[in-house]
């Protein structure tokens, strides 16, 4: 299987990764390139359907802070560590003869070039650094070097900032950009991907969940149905007045971040209660789903996760998604594929909570709730107009038509 990344860099990071890529075979790379750290706050509502989000550096990892916490997927970046500050002294060492004293390096953490000179023996001389954290200001940081530089105090800058680089040059002044090594940059992309496979597999434990009527009064099956599809589960009569549903924890888990509780609770012409259990087995999901059934009360809901953590309750405080529809990009889809916005944010809804890129006919047209007809309409409106595409086809069945698998082809973070 492989795993779908986003990369934010600046296009120098990009263009070596390019070369890299073919080292990453179960690795499908995504490339998104900023021309400063702070840029990488705009362009994540750009990114397309992925797995995870890796960032050439901390500074864009950190500034979007706000903006990755709210989407589905694991992110990660690539530390400028002591490997990093060693391989770019050494390649200084062999290019000229400028000593450690006359160089100037900006970065995150400054103790870090002093254990690799005190690792290679080399304690007496230190070059002139700057911390540099979220809130750096671009012309001090430019100004430090260049001081320094046009003082005749150094005779080289190092630095890991793009925009600090060009301005530096754009002076004639001597810099260079700190080495991202070839296997720091592999082993960061590798640990990306262990990432999203943990998050998958997380996603896909186990979840079992009762609803409890509190009155004696029958759950219709139209309402367990609907219920039950808004996360994938089946159904079963347990006791009189209770009820199994056999689901996964991630799909439980959108539920409760999309607030579908409120819906379930109105479907009901009486009280319920919800409980659900997440675990590694059936057995131990049953039994968190259970005590969690315990804490409930008229129309709440509680869960337990298979670390024993009470989860609840709900649908108290939870925040509410709501479709756009006057947001431009979705305005212009919208257009183009004469689809309605409504059905655009639904579409990108879905998009958004999905452990994987590729989906059928079918997953969509559960999702959304309508006709295989409808849905199919979707998505040949999609395709037509290069917003999906077709990657490959699944055979579930000894007889009948293979089922197409699509991809989506915009952004859907947005």
């Amino acid at each position: 299987m492989v795993t779908r990344i986003a990369v934010l860099g600046s296009y120098n990071f990009i263009e070596r990764l390019k070369h890299l890529e073919v080292e990453l075979p179960s690795i499908h790379i995504d490339y998104y390139i900023y021309k400063t750290p702070i840029d990488a706050i705009a362009i994540i509502p750009t990114i397309k359907p992925c797995d995870a989000i890796f960032f050439s550096g901390s500074l864009p990892y950190v500034y979007t802070k706000d903006a990755r916490e709210q989407l589905p997927i694991p992110s990660h970046y690539l530390r400028q560590d002591e490997t990093a500050i060693a391989t770019t002294l050494l390649s200084i060492g062999f290019s000229s003869s400028i000593p450690v004293s006359k160089l100037s390096i900006d970065l995150i953490e400054p103790q870090s070039v002093q254990h690799v000179l005190e690792d290679i023996g080399q304690m007496d001389e230190y070059p002139f650094m700057m911390k540099i954290d979220p809130t750096f200001d671009l012309k001090e940081v430019v100004a430090f070097h260049a001081n320094l530089q046009r003082n005749g105090e150094v005779s080289l800058a190092i630095t890991s900032i793009h925009a600090v680089y060009q301005h530096l040059r754009e002076n004639n002044l001597s810099v260079i950009r700190m080495i991202d090594p070839k296997s720091s940059i592999i082993k960061g992309l590798e640990e990306t991907k262990s990432m999203a496979l943990l998050a998958k597999s997380q996603s896909a434990k186990i979840a079992v969940g009762f609803i409890q009527t509190n009155d004696d009064k029958l759950i219709s099956d139209d309402t367990l149905k609907k219920i039950s599809s808004s996360i994938q589960a089946s159904f079963t009569k347990s006791e009189k007045d209770l009820y199994m549903l056999y689901s996964t924890q991630g799909d439980v888990q959108k539920a409760f971040v999309n607030n579908y509780i409120d819906t379930w609770f109105e479907l009901s012409s009486s009280p319920l209660k919800i409980a659900f259990g997440f675990g590694k087995t059936v057995v131990e999901a049953t039994k968190n789903a259970k005590d969690a059934l315990s804490y409930t009360t008229e129309n709440s809901a509680y869960v337990i996760t298979d670390t024993k953590e009470l989860l609840g309750p709900f649908p108290n405080n939870q925040k509410k998604v709501h479709l756009k529809t006057n947001e431009p990009k979705i305005a212009k889809l919208a257009k183009e594929t004469t689809l309605s916005p409504a059905n655009i944010s639904k579409i990108m809804q879905f998009s958004r909570s999905r452990t994987s890129v590729e989906f059928t006919a079918y997953d969509l047209e559960v999702y959304l709730q309508v006709s295989r007809r409808t849905t199919e309409r979707i998505l040949k409106k999609l395709v037509d107009n290069n917003y999906a595409r077709i990657t490959g086809e699944e055979m579930t069945y000894q007889q009948g038509r293979p089922r197409a698998i699509y991809e989506l082809n915009f952004p859907t973070y947005l």
